[in-house]
């Protein structure tokens, strides 16, 4: 046999089946799943609970119904200033000056004057806290140079979020014909909202004195989500009213790793927001539960790396999977396919197998398996030395 023929014969590919058990609370593993209650009824128009982790719609009453959002609004305004922090584009010690269209804007305000500059924390705290329009349209007009231009960035965001039957008109949720949205587009991006840095703590504030009232003292922002003082685990997300759209809330709780999200468009009641919202998640809780099954760069196994520096190579997982899981069900099982070797070189990232995820009763995931590092590829000097050594090696076992 050549060289070049063991080499190649080196190379074939071997399925690692792997069943990684996940955590189960009720019945032990392998056992049927209790069947679920239903859902409570709401009394809003519209209604979703999902899973924060994984995105998967538990319940919803008329999930796709268009209706106005009020102040829910200030999400998308919220998730595209945090994430102008976080690209470094802006920072939260930014001056952002008052202009006569935020002093003139109507509702909910913190009394901004013209000419007047707050931080842009100062700011984002007014809007997630207080709901300050006012504020929104300040930091609108900052972040893009102008109301207008800062609105056809909220609609290019919620296309790329999948939110098909949306269309923002203002930064901050007053009444407009052009101005709507549904409970699953709101779950859509209260998913992006949980994950964007530093958005969650702003909105999870329960009150705030530290932004002037222009008397010489501070106001007193009291954020409306009593389900931050009377719901175990709840921690952002925002309220919103007005005459035509009603009670509105997209609101967030995350208890043992599990985390919900709760969308009301349209309650009669401010009460009845908070009374649907608790019953909708306390049912979830009760019968689901988000299961971390492969998380981002965790190892999945090892690859032998012919001709290479290394003799071995990492794979890693490319991003994480989150399933959501009925209490009591089979847990899903994951199947690692890697390949027994690969050639040198290897680049970080590069695509190595797969993980393949079966839950009980769903559709099938793959993850990409990657390569945690490089490996170059070694000369023909430290080949022959490698195929020396073997050869002493064998030499010596006789």
């Amino acid at each position: 046999m050549t060289g070049s023929t063991w080499w190649r014969g080196a190379r074939r590919w071997t399925a690692l089946a792997v069943g990684y058990a996940t955590l189960v609370s009720g019945p032990m593993a392998g056992a049927a799943a209790p069947p679920a209650a239903p859902p409570p009824a709401v009394s809003a128009r519209a209604s979703v609970l999902l899973d924060g982790h994984s995105g998967q719609v538990l319940a919803s009453t008329y999930p796709d119904r268009e209706l106005p959002m009020a102040s829910v609004t200030k999400l998308m305004t919220l998730v595209l200033a945090f994430r102008a922090i976080a690209r470094g584009q802006v920072r939260l010690s930014d001056w952002v000056p008052v202009s006569e269209e935020a002093y003139r804007t109507e509702g909910s305000q913190i009394w901004l004057e013209p000419g007047e500059r707050l931080t842009l924390e100062q700011m984002l705290t007014a809007i997630a806290v207080g709901s300050a329009n006012d504020a929104s349209v300040a930091v609108a007009q900052f972040l893009a140079g102008s109301t207008g231009a800062f609105v056809s960035e909220m609609n290019r965001e919620a296309a790329r979020l999948g939110m098909r039957h949306t269309h923002f008109d203002n930064p901050h949720g007053l009444p407009s014909l052009q101005h709507y949205s549904t409970a699953a587009d709101l779950g859509r991006l209260a998913m992006a909202a949980v994950r964007m840095p530093g958005l969650l703590a702003a909105t999870s504030g329960w009150q705030n004195r530290t932004i002037r009232n222009g008397k010489g003292g501070t106001l007193w922002l009291v954020n409306q989500n009593r389900l931050l003082r009377t719901y175990p685990g709840t921690d952002g997300l925002k309220t919103g009213y007005t005459r035509s759209a009603r009670f509105c809330l997209v609101a967030t709780t995350q208890r043992r790793g599990t985390r919900l999200i709760a969308v009301i468009l349209g309650a009669p009641t401010s009460l009845a927001r908070f009374r649907d919202a608790a019953a909708l998640m306390s049912w979830g809780f009760s019968h689901f539960q988000s299961v971390a099954v492969v998380s981002v760069r965790a190892r999945m196994g090892m690859v032998g790396v012919i001709r290479g520096r290394a003799r071995r190579v990492a794979a890693v997982a490319q991003r994480s999977l989150w399933l959501t899981e009925r209490r009591g069900a089979v847990p899903a099982r994951v199947h690692v396919m890697l390949p027994r070797t690969v050639e040198a070189p290897v680049r970080a990232g590069q695509r190595l197998g797969s993980a393949v995820v079966q839950p009980a009763g769903g559709a099938t995931r793959t993850i990409p398996l990657v390569a945690d590092a490089p490996v170059p590829a070694v000369g023909l000097p430290e080949l022959f030395w490698r195929f020396f050594r073997a050869i002493v090696a064998v030499g010596g076992g006789r």
